[in-house]
């Protein structure tokens, strides 16, 4: 049975953390947008995006003190 890739181990694996955090933030205000609206039936996708922008920011800071460090 072969692991599922997790958004942590595929953000770590690339460089591209500033466009995935501004593609992210798009698509949370996109789903704030609808909540408001009430046309928004899947309400936890609210909760996982801002849990990944929280998992994309600690590693940007991860690489940052890494940096620091050597």
């Amino acid at each position: 049975m072969a692991k599922k890739e997790t958004f942590l181990s595929k953000i770590r694996g690339s460089s591209s953390s500033l466009n995935e955090e501004e593609k992210l933030r798009k698509e949370l205000m996109d789903l704030k947008m609808s909540l408001s609206s009430g046309q928004l039936k899947e309400t936890h996708k609210i909760k996982e995006i801002r849990k990944s922008i929280a998992q994309l920011k600690t590693i940007q800071r991860e690489a940052i003190r890494e940096e620091k460090n050597d």
